[in-house]
Order: C-alpha cells, then structure tokens, then sequence
C-alpha cells in the first residue's frame, strides 16, 4: 500500500514540477521551511506523500488548477 500512495505522490510531484517549475522551486523551499524532516523522511516516497498532502492543504489556486485539470483521483 504504501509503495502504491509513494509511487503516485512521486508521479504527482514531478508532473507538477515539469509544468510549473518555477511554483514548484518556490513551493518545495516553503514547504521545506514548513514541514518537519521529521514528517517527510524515513522511507523512499515519505517526502512526496508529505509535499502533496501540504500542497492540497495549502489551496494554492496554481496547484488547485492543476490538481483539477491535470491529475484524475480514484
């Protein structure tokens, strides 16, 4: 299971980060200033499960706009 939920979170971070990277560098320096390491590391894919639970939290409407046009949730 959790090799399933990091394999999308990676999928989403780099998708996101190729169509918006400059959102993206900027988000990913606050989200790292935000979030405890101890919250984003431990295994492979921790990081990204992290980075895109706080992106949706965050509401950012370029991440929102996304999120809607770009990523189909199941």
């Amino acid at each position: 299971m959790l090799m399933e939920v990091s394999a999308k979170a990676i999928f989403v971070t780099n998708t996101f980060a190729q169509a918006h990277p400059e959102e993206h560098v900027k988000l990913w320096e606050r989200f790292e200033q935000e979030v405890p390491a101890s919250k984003r590391s431990g295994a492979y894919g921790i990081e990204n499960i992290a980075y895109v639970k706080w992106l949706r939290e965050l509401d950012n409407p370029v991440v929102r706009k996304f999120l809607k046009e770009s990523i189909v949730y199941q």
